[in-house]
């Protein structure tokens, strides 16, 4: 698969927060969706309310679809609870976080939309109830996109071992770059290896600013 670019939001001095805008279903929807190295599947909000008022519908897209994914009919290890479909023709899932937050909602899959890519399939989580320890900042955004070594992991399911990014500044956007670089305006980029370990967390090690990561 080819290398994909998406802009990163500007840095807020005392949000430490990395954010991606995309599209995801049919017709696309705008999601913005915070980078997180340390976690492995992506979600969004699904369930509008007055603490997270930016949400994805699924009912607006005619590409969503949750039992039919395979991760759920396969009974995949890799969540706490291990993924089934139910009686609603729904697949719980519950993701839970060192910092206390949790999310609770369903396992789906849909079309995400990068640059000209209409990537199918993807799954993620349509979570209906989301516990944050940072919900004033969480609420500006959609959801989570998680990007460790993890089989369900955003670059996991797309297939690139790498990838880099760029933290903005106050007012100036960054970039996401996934897979291979091949920008003509940076200098050679050096790679540090996402360590994987059994409690399924991360140890990164020596990450100047403008290096990637490998996933």
């Amino acid at each position: 698969m080819k290398p994909h670019q998406l802009p990163v939001g500007p840095n807020k001095l005392r949000n430490v927060s990395l954010t991606v805008s995309l599209t995801v279903g049919t017709p696309p929807q705008n999601v913005s969706m915070v980078i997180d190295t340390g976690s492995e599947l992506s979600w969004l909000h699904c369930n509008k309310t007055l603490s997270y008022p930016t949400t994805f519908d699924p009912t607006g897209s005619t590409s969503y679809q949750t039992c039919s994914s395979p991760t759920c009919t396969n009974r995949t290890q890799d969540f706490p609870i291990p993924a089934s479909c139910d009686s609603n023709k729904l697949c719980p899932a519950t993701l839970s976080y060192a910092d206390a937050s949790s999310s609770d909602g369903n396992l789906a899959s849909d079309v995400f939309h990068i640059g000209s890519s209409d990537l199918s399939g993807l799954d993620f989580g349509c979570m209906d109830s989301v516990f944050s320890s940072n919900s004033d900042e969480d609420s500006k955004n959609t959801g989570l996109m998680g990007m460790n070594r993890g089989s369900h992991s955003f670059v996991s399911q797309l297939g690139f071992p790498k990838f880099f990014y760029c933290v903005p500044g106050t007012d100036f956007s960054g970039l996401l770059l996934l897979g291979e670089s091949n920008l003509t305006w940076s200098v050679p980029l050096n790679y540090t290896p996402l360590i994987q370990i059994s409690t399924h967390c991360l140890t990164l090690i020596g990450l100047p600013t403008r290096y990637s990561l490998k996933a």
